[in-house]
């Protein structure tokens, strides 16, 4: 049954889009309305990473600071830090500008990646607003009644998705990644819509991992907003991709069943995961890193804007060769 599944999920990753996409990109990260008279204001920013479909070069922090680069120990999350000492009141502004390819990713081109029993228990765990409370696990097992095996199941909770979540910014609340607020409301952004994704996958035991970067859905442009995803593990194949909040936006029955097992190259990817310890430690875990984030004596200080500019670089046309 799987590898009939499986067989159908190639089927649905016909070519919908350009199959690679290389670009030029700046990732500009504002913390806004810096108050006045701090001593020392630390600073932390998230870089994106070659993983998942995309290969990065030529990172570099466009920043008169000395920033520190390292890595986030459960996700393998690339970040950077400075302190900013006696910092002007206002707006602190940092850029990063980087160079990336980003493929698309389909289940016919995936090749087997075996995760840790670390990894898998990560995918496995609650997170703060991720949760596996007694009405999600209520909600998974109705949803996935009669299905049997892991793609099946996963696919049941994203059709139920696609069937009751609607994509709406316009109720307060949105956009934190709130599980019990999406049981609640059905409505959300792309984070709302992936955590009750992942809560529901968790409460079948099935791995589930959330990543986030941004869209890139023209040749260049501007974009002042994130996009966010989310992965399951399946035994002996990897780590699945799926956008259910994307394909809700769609009335195309193709682009649909596409998002479930294959993503468009419209995107680039910067951090996974929720609940992010950082080092050094940020007062509170992050619930997710797409934006900057600032404190100073313990507490976070300032406001968090994000924008990536990027422009598309044209493919070389192939040249047959000459045999002489």
């Amino acid at each position: 049954m799987r590898k009939l599944f499986f067989l159908l999920l190639a089927a649905a990753a016909l070519p919908l889009f350009a199959s690679d996409k290389t670009f030029n990109a700046t990732y500009v990260a504002t913390i806004k309305d810096v108050p006045a008279g701090l001593k020392k204001m630390t600073v932390w920013i998230p870089l994106p990473v070659s993983r998942g479909g995309q290969t990065i070069s030529d990172v570099r922090i466009d920043s008169p600071l000395q920033w520190m680069q390292t890595s986030e120990g459960a996700f393998g999350d690339r970040y950077a830090y400075a302190k900013v000492w006696n910092p002007p009141a206002g707006d602190f502004m940092v850029k990063v500008h980087f160079r990336g390819t980003r493929n698309e990713v389909t289940t016919a081109k995936l090749a087997e990646t075996r995760a840790s029993k670390a990894d898998l228990a990560r995918a496995l765990r609650p997170d703060k607003l991720v949760t596996i409370s007694p009405r999600v696990k209520k909600l998974a097992n109705e949803v996935t009644a009669g299905k049997t095996g892991t793609v099946d199941q996963a696919h049941a909770i994203y059709d139920y998705l696609l069937a009751t979540m609607k994509y709406d910014k316009t109720i307060p609340g949105w956009g934190h990644g709130d599980t019990e607020r999406a049981c609640d409301i059905k409505a959300g952004n792309c984070t709302d819509f992936h955590s009750l994704f992942m809560s529901m996958a968790r409460a079948k035991g099935i791995p589930a991992r959330f990543v986030i970067g941004f869209p890139m859905t023209s040749d260049h442009g501007t974009v002042t907003g994130y996009h966010c995803w989310a992965e399951f593990y399946v035994k002996g194949k990897g780590w699945i991709p799926v956008d259910p909040s994307e394909a809700s936006k769609s009335t195309d029955a193709t682009r649909r069943a596409y998002l479930f097992g294959n993503l468009d190259p419209d995107r680039v990817q910067f951090t996974m995961g929720r609940d992010l310890v950082l080092s050094p430690p940020t007062a509170e875990p992050l619930n997710y890193f797409i934006y900057p984030h600032a404190e100073a004596d313990g507490k976070e200080v300032g406001t968090p804007a994000i924008a990536l500019e990027y422009t598309t670089v044209p493919a070389v046309p192939k040249t047959a060769s000459i045999r002489r």
